[in-house]
């Protein structure tokens, strides 16, 4: 059992290093519990360990908590990655190319709302990729509950907004 308990570890950093963005739990676990690699709690103990010796580094966000490899985490990936067979190695590997932009979405798609006078929100709206703002946008309405729809669609369908927007002002 702990044998296989560290094969895991090993394919949650090898999942971390092939990852430019730190993702959050649900992300991290869907392709292990997906498969049935491993049950949740195991793997909860086993990110807790991860990151308690200091191979993953946990980043709070928005009210998320996502994780990224470090450096001592590459370093142990390196000496053991020939513990995980390829099939698991090509199975990571097609599950970050299948939902790549909703992974990246995680860390990168962000919206808040405040408030700026009498009756008047503002909506800011943002996408970074790789730590540099692609795109910003700030929308006004004229209440709370329109700010909060706002935010909360732009959360949802700023996947398909942004080629859109792109594909226009480039025409």
């Amino acid at each position: 059992m702990k044998e296989t308990e560290t094969i895991y570890k090993i394919s949650t950093l090898y999942l971390l290093s092939k990852i430019a963005v730190p993702v959050t739990t649900n992300r991290l676990s869907f392709f292990l519990l997906k498969d049935d690699y491993t049950d949740y709690f195991t793997f909860q103990q086993d990110l807790g360990e991860l990151v308690s010796d200091g191979y993953v580094s946990e980043i709070f966000s928005q009210n998320k908590t996502l994780y990224s490899i470090t450096e001592e985490g590459r370093n142990v990936l390196k000496l053991l990655s020939g513990e995980i067979s390829r099939s698991m190695k090509d199975d990571i590997d097609l599950y970050i190319k299948e939902n790549k932009f909703s992974i990246h979405n995680d860390y990168s798609v962000r919206s808040k709302y405040y408030q700026y006078g009498l009756n008047q929100y503002m909506s800011n709206l943002c996408i970074e990729e790789n730590g540099t703002m692609i795109l910003e946008m700030n929308l006004s309405s004229s209440s709370e509950k329109s700010a909060k729809k706002i935010c909360s669609n732009w959360n949802k369908t700023a996947e398909d907004i942004y080629p859109m927007l792109i594909g226009h002002l480039l025409k």
